[in-house]
């Protein structure tokens, strides 16, 4: 996201040469020339502000999935000590988690077979797990669920048991969370 790609330098070369222009033909009485380029100036700068923006908007952003109140239910039974932090860094856990989840690919072992769990709640235990032990940053996070694994991290992989997943996360202490939330 350079200053190039959104074309900033000419922009405001054009707005200081008309800026500049506005009092010469105020000094040339030439008032009805410098309100036009007056007006013009005001209505391009509101339209290039318009577009920087949008464009700011859909480079900048990341997604971001909502967690509805059945979500943050399941989000406090699975992590108990979430209730004992602030209501203000429990809703910034909440976003995190919600910006996170949207990086999470869950994989689940063919001998694994089938789970109760849906796709939403196991990327939002292995977007939890992956924000507790700060590997946020990285895009693409792999949470692979296996048999009978204990949790495993690599640079972006996380592999683990369901069970083991949940264990490590029922046992997370407040102090835990927000020590993460500091980072």
């Amino acid at each position: 996201m350079s200053a190039k790609s959104f074309g900033v330098v000419p922009w405001l070369s054009f707005f200081f040469v008309a800026l500049v222009s506005i009092p010469v033909c105020i000094s040339f009485d030439w008032l009805a020339l410098a309100k036009f380029i007056g007006f013009a100036v005001t209505v391009s700068l509101v339209v290039v502000l318009r577009i920087w923006l949008h464009r700011l908007g859909k480079l900048g952003k990341p997604s971001r999935i909502a967690l509805n109140s059945n979500d943050l239910f399941e989000l406090k039974r699975i992590i108990p000590s979430l209730q004992h932090i602030p209501s203000s860094d429990q809703i910034a856990f909440q976003h995190r988690i919600g910006m996170l989840m949207s990086q999470v690919t869950v994989q689940q072992d063919p001998s694994l077979g089938a789970l109760d769990a849906t796709p939403k709640y196991l990327a939002m235990i292995g977007a939890t797990l992956f924000f507790l032990n700060g590997r946020e940053v990285t895009d693409n996070l792999l949470f692979t669920l296996k048999e009978h694994h204990s949790l495993q991290f690599s640079e972006n992989q996380l592999t683990s048991s369901l069970d083991s997943a949940l264990d490590s996360l029922s046992s997370c202490t407040a102090e835990t969370l927000l020590r993460a939330l500091a980072v």
